[in-house]
């Protein structure tokens, strides 16, 4: 008879059995070793490329896992309870090597996991925990080394006249930026700013680059936002203000070369959006553009408007994480559209998830192709004999009227976006119009502020919802509507069968929410009314 052993690793498998085999009287005494061994192995529980999330709550009525692989989804992937042990279980499959940031959600309370010894704060969610699967490791270029030339860091507090704001700006200058005046250098903007000082460590990634001759010297001027969401939702009036102050300011203090070959501008998420919509929108200033994890689902009409209008090629690089799925169908779409207006592109989806760890781990690849491999990269600092800086340049004209909308297709940025309130009671009117190619939908909604709605697309159903101000308030910008007796709506809007969902679109103009989309064959326009939940 062959005789069991105990296992010197131990697994989430034998202990399971374990548990479960174990007699009504040695349960407790189980689960007490189980959680020795949790607390000395740590958790997750990790078998080749197999992850088994464990939480123990004896008290809980619903544990839950949440992470970058899903998106970080308020309601999580429920865990399965092991019997009456307390103990909860998830197992999942992750193909590294990859670093992946999650949370418990217990009872409705995100927690980090008590047994996981890695824990990190990396701007997205406070502290996470973390776990690593494969041979994974930080690039080299983000180590500091005190052995090489270093750029020095100039900050400074920049007041906006169009914006009406102030914020904090970190100028990188290169190794050796003061030992000849009659060098220039090319021009990085870079958004969140402060963000990719510390957490990117986007100064020492340069100084390591330059140092191995892989990078040319450059200036990088990183920039904070002040409200974020509003300026870098491809926001207009930020455009004007890095065209028309911010970049006249720094050719003016600074030995750049101020031609848009010279210059290039980069983001994360929002980041990567506003920056797109920089380049696209005044090509005449930019020449290359890094997007990592651009959110360009929430603008994408408006930025696909703008590669049609282009006339210069633009350089791009985009990374986009594996569990960040929400992102990447809108650079499929994206990409082979820029690259038809002869655009160098280069895109990366990536074994990593929406947050720093992954973001600077690339910093590299972007670099060395818009700087060195591109073809429309500038090699290096450039001397002049002429060193007077050109005026500020005039203001771009405005390429498109209106407000392209949000068209949001994933239930977890629904939820986020809008959180369950009391409904207005106020009929939406609905007029629908046959033009032959489109169907079109208008609503009213008069003083709606256009960012506060939203469309959700479930099946064939149009689900909208949005805030809207309470009449005896309009007119008081003292607050936020929210706080001032506002009110949600929600509606929902029936779609013909056959209508090709990827045809649908949205914008919102002169107080009429409009949404259009193609006609499906043998189609008669009609009315369609609203439900009112």
């Amino acid at each position: 008879m062959e005789r069991q052993r105990e296992e010197a690793a131990p697994t989430f498998a034998t202990w399971r059995r374990r548990l479960e085999r174990a007699p009504a009287g040695e349960v407790q005494r189980e689960v007490e070793r189980f959680l020795e061994v949790l607390k000395a192995v740590g958790t997750p529980m990790i078998d080749g490329t197999t992850v088994h999330f464990i939480a123990y709550s004896p008290e809980a009525r619903r544990v839950a896992v949440t992470g970058e692989f899903n998106q970080w989804d308020r309601r999580g992937i429920p865990l399965t309870p092991l019997g009456q042990t307390g103990i909860f279980y998830h197992t999942a499959e992750f193909h590294g090597p990859v670093r992946v940031e999650y949370k418990f959600i217990i009872d409705g309370q995100w927690t980090l996991d008590p047994f996981c010894p890695n824990r990190i704060d990396n701007g997205i969610g406070e502290q996470n925990s973390y776990f690593v699967v494969g041979d994974f490791h930080e690039p080299t270029e983000l180590q500091w080394d005190p052995a090489i030339p270093h750029g020095r860091i100039e900050e400074f507090d920049f007041d906006s006249e169009l914006l009406h704001n102030r914020r904090r700006v970190y100028v990188y200058l290169p190794p050796g930026y003061d030992e000849d005046s009659s060098k220039r250098f090319p021009s990085f903007y870079v958004h969140d700013g402060g963000e990719y000082l510390t957490r990117a460590r986007l100064p020492t990634v340069i100084d390591n680059l330059c140092h191995r001759q892989e990078l040319p010297p450059l200036i990088a001027v990183m920039v904070d936002p002040v409200d974020r969401g509003r300026e870098y939702w491809a926001n207009e009036a930020y455009a004007r203000f890095v065209e028309q102050e911010l970049i006249p300011f720094i050719d003016q203090r600074y030995r750049t070369l101020p031609r848009r070959e010279a210059r290039g501008v980069m983001g994360a998420s929002l980041g990567g959006l506003i920056s797109t919509y920089l380049a696209l929108s005044r090509p005449h200033l930019f020449s290359k553009v890094a997007g990592q994890s651009s959110a360009f689902f929430l603008e994408e009409r408006r930025i696909l408007a703008l590669v049609e209008e282009l006339q210069e090629p633009i350089a791009f690089y985009f990374d986009v994480g594996k569990y960040e799925p929400q992102f990447i169908p809108a650079h499929k779409r994206l990409i082979p559209r820029l690259e038809a207006k002869g655009c160098p592109c280069l895109y990366q989806e990536l074994a990593g998830g929406h947050n720093w760890t992954s973001w600077r781990a690339h910093l590299k690849d972007l670099f060395l192709f818009l700087w060195t491999q591109s073809p429309l990269a500038v090699n290096g600092a450039v001397k002049t004999e002429t060193p007077d800086l050109p005026p500020p340049l005039a203001e771009a004209p405005v390429r498109r009227q209106g407000i392209d909308r949000l068209f949001v297709r994933f239930f977890n940025a629904w939820e986020l976006l809008f959180p369950q309130s009391e409904q207005l009671d106020t009929p939406l009117a609905v007029e629908s119009v046959n033009t032959g190619e489109q169907l079109v939908f208008r609503l009213a909604l008069p003083n709606v502020d256009p960012h506060e709605v939203g469309i959700l697309l479930i099946g064939n159903t149009l689900i909208i919802k949005g805030l809207y101000p309470a009449a005896a308030e309009q007119g008081d910008g003292e607050a936020p509507a929210a706080e001032k007796g506002a009110r949600w709506f929600e509606r929902t809007l029936p779609l013909p069968a056959g209508v090709q969902l990827d045809s649908i679109h949205a914008s919102y103009h002169d107080g009429v929410l409009e949404i259009t989309m193609r006609v499906p064959r043998r189609l008669t326009a009609r009315r369609i009314p609203i439900e009112i939940r």
